[in-house]
């Protein structure tokens, strides 16, 4: 029988932390799995304690396990920033449920990394070249409205009216000549 107690270390001298009793029976069935361990029984900032759980489990639990601990436990210095909720927005309340939720959390990082980095579809590229220009006619917009509330009905005579004229024109071109493409295949 193996037993496992958290400790501290105050001032005050060692106070039992929070009472960690994991009792692993090699030949019964009475004590939970390493997966079925309660996290909130557990002081998972202790490493000696999450080592010894870590090595209750199999090798690729055991990898998620630390790897949890690693990026999603929120007082880890590493934390990944956002909290592991299951479906029903509860954080996992086991170390299974805390080892199923970073398996599938970095998967679909994985995913997302691997999606970001697939070849783009040619109709991408022309999406967001059209939402580029469509900032880019924002802005001179905003700074053609600008030169009007500051001059006012002289604005049109300001050097830099000219340029943006030219600018917006150009703008405007690209996007009516980008039409079809962008939006035709959606048709």
């Amino acid at each position: 029988m193996l037993i496992l107690i958290g400790y501290s270390s105050r001032p005050e001298g060692l106070v039992m932390s929070r009472a960690i009793l994991l009792f692993v029976v090699l030949l019964g069935g009475c004590a939970p799995g390493g997966r079925d361990i309660a996290l909130s029984d557990i002081n998972l900032s202790d490493m000696q304690t999450v080592r010894q759980i870590r090595d209750q489990l199999a090798p690729q639990d055991g990898i998620a396990f630390a790897n949890y601990i690693l990026r999603h436990h929120a007082k880890s210095a590493s934390y990944c920033g956002k909290p592991l909720l299951d479906a029903d927005g509860k954080e996992p309340a086991t170390v299974g449920d805390a080892i199923d939720l970073a398996v599938r959390r970095d998967a679909m990082e994985q995913a997302a990394l691997l999606a970001s980095q697939a070849p783009k579809h040619p109709l991408q590229f022309a999406r967001e070249e059209w939402d580029m220009l469509q900032r880019d006619r924002d802005i001179v917009i905003d700074t053609q409205t600008r030169l009007r509330s500051e001059f006012g009905d002289g604005a049109s005579r300001h050097p830099e009216w000219a340029s943006l004229e030219i600018r917006s024109a150009e703008i405007d071109r690209k996007l009516v000549a980008m039409q079809p493409t962008v939006f035709g295949a959606e048709r």
